[in-house]
């Protein structure tokens, strides 16, 4: 049996869908459910079956689906210890990085690795943290660069490596001449009143927002303007449309925007990354997470308000 259809197998038990299938891995559904019906006849005995306009695994399929997830997972290892035979990293490293590290680190990241790692093809595509971990567990991409927000933790997985990179604070944004902005840390309670910016529904900034709103000042924050891009955010705090929770990253770089601290209580967030566990000690996953944390403790020895992690 082929790793290809055994990986269509593993995707299938994951994402419940030959869709959702076909468009993780970027194939056809006709595609993707040929390649099915061929590992079925592979393993002569019935793998799927038909439930109303979807399939879904037989006892059959599901104990494969286990021993393709092994299977693929050796792979994965046998690979990640036969590159370490070589003294450079090489080959390509696909990699998801959300909006705000992907500004403060990126620069000096890849700089680093077109000294050190210059047979390294990285490709990186901005993610949210949620669907990159997924990406990661389908194999589609190779490393995830993630930040999860106190306290609203990101779900651990066992056949995911994570790695801390650095902390640092959220800050309440408002517009320097805005009635809220004073020389101290701001209450919570003074911001029942006003409009806020935040991310989309589902996002680890709506989901920390409403729960320090709630649990801290005890009101649900009146949430007017919604983006997932952190500039975005910042465009409105500037416009004195909203006010915001923002990180520290963000905040420094941007004009027009006081960042204060709240008078609740230190509130922060950390930037990690995540591999899958049979690759984590592959040379291009190691040369990557290494320019990255030298990018990160460059940025934490100018800033007081971010760390790195060990």
């Amino acid at each position: 049996m082929e790793l290809r259809r055994l990986r269509l197998l593993d995707q299938l038990a994951r994402l419940g869908t030959v869709a959702a299938v076909a468009d993780a891995l970027s194939y056809s559904p006709s595609s993707v459910s040929v390649q099915l019906a061929q590992l079925e006849r592979e393993a002569g005995v019935p793998l799927l079956r038909r439930v109303g306009r979807n399939v879904e695994l037989t006892p059959a399929g599901r104990r494969l689906a286990s021993y393709a997830a092994d299977a693929l997972a050796a792979d994965e290892a046998v690979r990640a210890e036969l590159s370490t035979l070589d003294d450079t990293p090489g080959g390509r490293l696909r990699m998801t990085i959300v909006q705000t590290p992907a500004l403060a680190l990126l620069p000096a990241t890849l700089e680093e690795l077109a000294s050190t790692a210059p047979n390294l093809q990285v490709e990186v595509h901005q993610r949210e943290t949620t669907p990159a971990l997924e990406e990661l567990r389908s194999r589609a991409v190779d490393l995830v660069v993630g930040i999860e927000y106190d306290p609203v933790p990101v779900a651990r997985q066992r056949d995911i490596n994570r790695r801390d990179l650095m902390r640092e604070d959220v800050l309440l944004a408002v517009h320097p001449d805005h009635p809220l902005s004073t020389p101290s840390p701001i209450a919570l309670t003074a911001c029942e009143d006003a409009a806020w910016a935040t991310g989309h529904r589902g996002t680890g900034l709506d989901a920390v927002l409403r729960n320090v709103c709630n649990r801290l000042a005890g009101f649900e924050p009146r949430i007017q303007h919604r983006s997932d891009d952190g500039l975005v955010l910042g465009a409105l705090v500037a416009s004195r449309r909203a006010i915001a929770l923002l990180p520290a990253l963000l905040t420094a770089a941007l004009p027009q925007v006081a960042a204060h601290p709240l008078r609740e209580g230190r509130l922060q967030r950390t930037i990690f990354t995540a591999t899958r566990v049979a690759a984590a000690d592959a040379p291009a996953v190691t040369a990557v997470e290494k320019a990255l944390r030298e990018a990160a403790t460059a940025i934490a020895q100018d800033r007081r308000d971010i760390e790195t992690m060990p």
